[in-house]
C-alpha cells in the first residue's frame, strides 16, 4: 500500500509541475505581444527619424572652425584634426542664420538669464591713490631778504604753533647795517625832524619844529631839507625792501642806534613744518628759513591718469580712506585739477580740499579716493542740471562680448520663445556695472546677461555669424589658421571663391568641396618645401651649388 501511494504521488507531483511551465510560458508571450502592440505609445520620440528632427540634421564640424560644416566625417583638411558630430540645432521660424533657436532644456542647462535695456543715469566710479598734504592757499613760506647770519631763534623746533606777529628770528647783516647808516645821517640834515624823532627837546629849543612835508608838498623847507627828507623816504622804503616792518624802522629811527639787525615775524597762524636753518647759520637771499601751514586745512593730493581725465572736474564730491582711521570715511570737494600731465608717469595732480578742524590728518598720510561721475546719454560727464534726453541708455556690464573695437550682444527675438540673435553695439563708457549703449539697441529689448559665451560657441560651431565675424560678414578665423600650408590654404580660397560664383549664379548656396587625400595634400607640401628650398641663397642652411654627381661622400 505504501509504495503504491508514493507512486502516485511523485507522477501527481510532476503534472503540477509541468502545468506551472505551461503557463509561463503561455503569460510571456501575451506579454510580448502587448509590448510590440499599436495600442501603447511611450512618451517622447519613439524613433531615431524624430529625435534627429528635434536636434537638426546631423554634421561634421572642426574642432577649430577652419571649415563649415561638413556632411562626412573625417579629417579636417586645414588643421588634420578629426570631424566632430554635431547637430544644427532647431531651425527658426524665417531660417536667417544668425538667429539661433534653443529648447527650454538647453536654455536650463547653459543658466541663460536675461536683463532689460533701460534708461537711467548711471555713475562711474574714479579710484584714485594719493596723500595727504596741507593746502598751499594756506602755507607761508618765510625767506631771507638779504644776506646774513642767524643771529637769534625764537622757534626752536619743527612743529611748533606760533600766532601772527610772533617773532620768529633775528638776522646780523653787514647790507641792513650801512644801510642804517645811510639813514641816522640823513635824518642830521633836518635838525627839527631830527629832534622830533629823537624826542629831545633842548635840541629843538632855537629850532624850527614842524611835522615832516613829503616832496611836493607847499613849506618853508629849504632845498637841503627837503633833499634830505626825499633821502629818508627812499632809505625808509629801501628797509621796508630787506624785511624790516615799519615798526622796527620807527623805533631804530627813535633810538638812532643803528645795530644792523632785523627781526622777522609770522605772517600767519600756523605750525612750524619744516626749519632750514638755526643760529649761526649763514644765509643768502632768498634762503628758505622757516615754512608755516595751518593744520585745519589740508587736502589730499591724488594722482590720475589720462584716462580719467574726462569725468573729473572742480566741485565734485570724493570720498576717500586712510589705513590711520581704519572704517572712517571722508568726505572732501575736487579744488584744483592740474592743467599740465607729468611727461614721465602721465599722470595729472588732483587737489581734494577737506576742513580737518580736529587736525587729524598729518602730511604724508596715504589715501585711497573714490570719485562718482554721473554720466550722459552721449556718455560724456553730466552736469546737475542735466535731465530729459540727457539719460543714457544701459546694458549690464556681463552683456556685451567685447572683442577689441568691437562689441556683440545676443538679443532675445521678440515673438520667438529661446530666439537669439547676435547684434554689434556701439558701447560708450563703463560706468561700475553697467556699460552706456550708444548705438545697436533700444529701450526695452531683453539681452542675454549670463551664458552668452555658451550662444556664441555654439554659433561659431555652426559656422553662423558671431562673435569673431567682420562686418562684411568675413570670418576672422579664416585669417587665423593654426594648421596647414599655404598651398592648402590658397586651395581652401579658390573652392570657396569658387562657391560664392556658384551660389551667385544658380541662386542656392552652395558648400565647398574640399580634398580629403591625404596622399594628394602631402604631394603639395613636398613640392612646396622643394620650391621654398630651391629659393634660398646657396649656403645659407649648410647647402651647396655643385651638382650631386660632385660632391663627395664624407
Amino acid at each position: 500500500m505504501t509504495k503504491l501511494n508514493q507512486r502516485y504521488l511523485s507522477k501527481k507531483g510532476l503534472a503540477l509541475l509541468l502545468a506551472a511551465l505551461l503557463l509561463g510560458l503561455v503569460t510571456g508571450l501575451f506579454l510580448k505581444g502587448g509590448e510590440s502592440g499599436k495600442g501603447v505609445k511611450p512618451d517622447g520620440p519613439s524613433s531615431a527619424i524624430e529625435i534627429s528632427s528635434a536636434l537638426g540634421p546631423l554634421v561634421y564640424v572642426c574642432p577649430m572652425n577652419c571649415v563649415p560644416p561638413m556632411d562626412k566625417g573625417g579629417k579636417c583638411p586645414i588643421c588634420g584634426m578629426d570631424l566632430v558630430a554635431s547637430h544644427l540645432g532647431p531651425e527658426t521660424e524665417d531660417g536667417d542664420p544668425a538667429k539661433l533657436k534653443l529648447t527650454p532644456e538647453a536654455i536650463k542647462l547653459a543658466s541663460i538669464q536675461l536683463a532689460p535695456v533701460e534708461r537711467k543715469f548711471v555713475m562711474a566710479e574714479v579710484k584714485l591713490f594719493g596723500k595727504i598734504d596741507y593746502d598751499p592757499a594756506h602755507m607761508s613760506y618765510i625767506t631771507a631778504f638779504m644776506p646774513g647770519v642767524i643771529d637769534r631763534v625764537y622757534v626752536k623746533r619743527a612743529g611748533q604753533f606760533v600766532r601772527w606777529g610772533d617773532p620768529l628770528f633775528d638776522i646780523y647783516s653787514a647790507d641792513l647795517l650801512e644801510t642804517q647808516q645811510q639813514l641816522d645821517e640823513a635824518m642830521k640834515f633836518v635838525p627839527s625832524f631830527y629832534a622830533f624823532q629823537r624826542g629831545r627837546p633842548h635840541v629843538a629849543k632855537d629850532a624850527r619844529v614842524q611835522p615832516m612835508k613829503r616832496p611836493g608838498e607847499a613849506g618853508k623847507e629849504s632845498p637841503e631839507e627837503e633833499a634830505a627828507l626825499q633821502t629818508i623816504d627812499a632809505i625808509r622804503h629801501k628797509l621796508r625792501i630787506m624785511g624790516m616792518p615799519k615798526r622796527d624802522i620807527d623805533e631804530m629811527m627813535k633810538v638812532g642806534e643803528p645795530t644792523g639787525i632785523a627781526t622777522v615775524y609770522a605772517p600767519m597762524y600756523g605750525q612750524v613744518v619744516d626749519q632750514k636753518a638755526f643760529e649761526g647759520t649763514y644765509v643768502n637771499t632768498g634762503s628758505a628759513i622757516f615754512t608755516l601751514a595751518d593744520p585745519q586745512h589740508v587736502w589730499a593730493k591724488l594722482d590720475a591718469y589720462e584716462a580719467d581725465y574726462p569725468w573729473i572736474r572742480k566741485g565734485q564730491e570724493v570720498t576717500f580712506e586712510t589705513e590711520v582711521y581704519p572704517g572712517e570715511t571722508f568726505r572732501g570737494k575736487v579744488v584744483y585739477v592740474d592743467p599740465v600731465f607729468d611727461p614721465k608717469t602721465r599722470t595729472f595732480n588732483i587737489g581734494v580740499i577737506y576742513p580737518d578742524r580736529g587736525g587729524r590728518l598729518k602730511a604724508g598720510m596715504l589715501v585711497r579716493a573714490l570719485i562718482h561721475a554721473r554720466l550722459r546719454a552721449d556718455g560724456k560727464l553730466a552736469r546737475p542740471d542735466d535731465k530729459g534726453d540727457s539719460v543714457p541708455l544701459v546694458i549690464p556690464a556681463s552683456a556685451p562680448l567685447v572683442t577689441g573695437k568691437r562689441s556683440i550682444v545676443y538679443v532675445a527675438v521678440e515673438g520667438e520663445e529661446g530666439v537669439f540673435k547676435g547684434r554689434e553695439v556701439t558701447l560708450g563708457p563703463k560706468a561700475k556695472d553697467h556699460y552706456v549703449v550708444l548705438e545697436g539697441l533700444m529701450e526695452g529689448e531683453q539681452v542675454v546677461v549670463n551664458g552668452n559665451f555658451k550662444i556664441d560657441s555654439a554659433v561659431q560651431i555652426l559656422a553662423r555669424p558671431g562673435m569673431m565675424d567682420m562686418k562684411d560678414g568675413d570670418s576672422a578665423i579664416e585669417y587665423h589658421r593654426p594648421g596647414g600650408s599655404e598651398v592648402m590654404d590658397s586651395d581652401y580660397r579658390s573652392e570657396r571663391s569658387a562657391s560664392r560664383l556658384e551660389s551667385l549664379r544658380t541662386g542656392q548656396e552652395q558648400e565647398p568641396v574640399f580634398r580629403t587625400d591625404t596622399q594628394s595634400i602631402e604631394d603639395r607640401r613636398d613640392r612646396r618645401r622643394r620650391e621654398s628650398i630651391s629659393r634660398r641663397k646657396p649656403g645659407t642652411y649648410g647647402d651647396t651649388t655643385r651638382p650631386l654627381s660632385q660632391r663627395r661622400i664624407q
